[in-house]
């Protein structure tokens, strides 16, 4: 992603459980919340609107934490960001394996009906309409005397809380003291995290992302003999950004503007509207199917999407019920692993004109905006396409996996590709 989710229509929930009727407290994470929260509403960093931040602070039972994240989840939009973060003891149920998030009321020897399971963050990340989509556990393990439960596990731990299409960063375990110093004002992570959140990264890009805050993190947690984090993301999900990285932000000069080219190149190339499929030789997942071009540059790349994925997610969650019912769009498609732009393709009705703001690919075929007038779009749009992500090419990517044969041209254009009853979707 090369900018920040719209701060108005993200939403952030900031659990932290710092007393407990069954274990020991952790008096930082009441700090942790707090500069979490002030660094993001920052208007200098990323300008979260307060009222979109919800912090919960020492929730009693396990509803009082998925109330909150359910609402958060449902009220996100689609170009904003979900970012769900939680800090206290992290319980580990001996019969399953199964990470649970304790809260104040949790029993140790049954964390399967007093604490929060971590299946329930997941499944209302997933049901989000969000592409960009965030989680972040400062888990102290209090069950670290679970027979197998040691540092060799974290790597396992990590990859049972991976939530597809998201970016999951996870503390790793240790012992209380190591994760929560009692010299410090934050926890060990959090304390690196708002940091680096807050101060920037020497070196790092204009705006600071999950994977860039990650590495950074373990430079410094090695360094100083702490626990190492891990991180899990999908489709993209390091690349997610969440705040301008303030080292850059201070000295403009790092980054100048760019000369416009001497040549415009031309926005009709003849790759747009084809169709094109991994070749023999394709060792790259996102090319084992059809492949739709959308623009082509020589000098700036190339974007397209696939064609032949199905999504889970329904249109109505993605475009709302009013213009997906006008739109009766099919299916939504896992258009590529770059999960920030959702893009909605229309074949025009014979004679119709699109409306401004509509973009014209060629034969009738249009990307629309997500926020077209639905009356407007029934009568100008015989068919609808939605795809969530995108696949992405270097300048001169594209033209040399078509010379490898990683690419091949199907001989047909997008429109007739879409037009074809048969592609079952």
């Amino acid at each position: 992603m090369t900018h920040l989710s719209d701060p108005r229509r993200s939403r952030v929930v900031l659990v932290g459980s710092s007393t407990y009727d069954n274990f020991p407290a952790i008096p930082a994470v009441t700090n942790n919340l707090t500069a979490l929260r002030d660094v993001l509403i920052d208007p200098q960093r990323w300008g979260l609107d307060p009222d979109a931040c919800r912090v919960v602070h020492n929730p009693e039972t396990p509803r009082d934490v998925h109330a909150v994240m359910r609402r958060a989840a449902a009220e996100v939009d689609v170009s904003g960001l979900l970012l769900l973060y939680f800090a206290g003891h992290g319980v580990i149920d001996p019969d399953t394996g199964v990470l649970h998030l304790a809260v104040g009321q949790t029993m140790p020897d049954s964390a399967y009906s007093s604490a929060v399971p971590f299946d329930w963050v997941r499944r209302l990340v997933q049901g989000s309409r969000s592409a960009h989509r965030v989680v972040v556990l400062d888990c102290c393990y209090a069950g670290r005397a679970i027979p197998g439960l040691g540092a060799a596990d974290d790597a396992a731990l990590a990859t049972q809380v991976e939530i597809d299409r998201s970016c999951v960063l996870v503390a790793a375990s240790g012992n209380r003291v190591a994760l929560a110093p009692p010299d410090e004002p934050l926890t060990a992570f959090t304390g690196v995290l708002v940091e680096l959140l807050r101060d920037g990264v020497d070196g790092g890009p204009q705006l600071l992302d999950l994977g860039t805050l990650h590495d950074e993190i373990r430079r410094v947690q090695r360094a100083r003999g702490r626990p190492i984090p891990e991180l899990r993301a999908r489709n993209g999900g390091d690349r997610i950004p969440l705040v301008v990285n303030a080292r850059r932000a201070a000295r403009p000069a790092d980054a100048p503007a760019r000369p416009p080219h001497p040549e415009s190149p031309r926005a009709d190339s003849s790759l747009v509207g084809r169709v094109l499929r991994g070749g023999a030789t394709t060792t790259d997942p996102e090319l084992d199917g059809a492949v739709a071009i959308l623009a082509h540059s020589p000098i700036e790349g190339a974007i397209g999407v696939r064609l032949d994925r199905p999504a889970s997610r329904s249109p109505a969650h993605v475009l709302g019920d009013e213009l997906a019912a006008s739109l009766h769009v099919p299916a939504v498609l896992d258009g590529g692993p770059v999960r920030d732009v959702v893009l909605l393709l229309a074949v025009l009705r014979p004679g119709a004109t699109p409306p401004a703001g509509w973009r014209v690919l060629g034969r009738e075929l249009v990307v629309m905006p997500l926020d077209a007038d639905p009356a407007q779009a029934e009568s100008a749009v015989a068919a609808a396409y939605l795809f969530v992500g995108y696949l992405g090419w270097r300048p001169q990517q594209l033209e040399g996996e078509l010379a490898t044969g990683d690419l091949v041209d199907t001989g047909t254009d997008l429109a007739t590709w879409l037009d074809n009853p048969s592609q079952g979707w």
